[in-house]
């Protein structure tokens, strides 16, 4: 092959890349998952999260991760997968009485921007 030619075909090669590139990044939407149940809780009860978008369509079959940290640093980590509404729950057991908070993350799709969320919990089993 011609110099020229191995050019041309690499400039077009090129040329269509970035317009995939700029045709994702333009149709892709922004996600957002929001923790649904009540900042304080019981052992027992469930956090309950919520995949969306902004204008705000559900995401259904689309995997989260959840993660429980204590004040201490102790993790839970939780994988969970909405449902038909976007929506997903993790029961809480074993958890000690005080302030946590919830990591949330989804990695997003082709069309579906990433989302990493932190929101306050208190778990308080009336116990002191």
């Amino acid at each position: 092959m011609k110099p020229k030619t191995i050019i041309t075909v690499v400039v077009i090669i090129l040329v269509i890349i970035i317009g995939a590139f700029l045709f994702i990044q333009a149709n892709s939407h922004n996600t957002k998952v929001d923790v649904i149940s009540n900042s304080t809780l019981k052992n027992g009860d469930k956090v309950q999260i919520v995949l969306t978008d902004e204008y705000r369509n559900f995401y259904p079959g689309e995997k989260v991760q959840i993660k429980i940290l204590d004040d201490s640093g102790w993790a839970n980590y939780y994988d969970v997968v909405t449902d038909n509404s976007g929506e997903a729950s993790v029961a809480l057991s074993t958890l000690d009485n005080g302030n946590y908070t919830i990591h949330t993350n989804y990695n997003g799709t082709l069309f579906n921007k990433a989302y990493h969320g932190v929101d306050s919990l208190v778990i308080d089993d009336g116990f002191h």
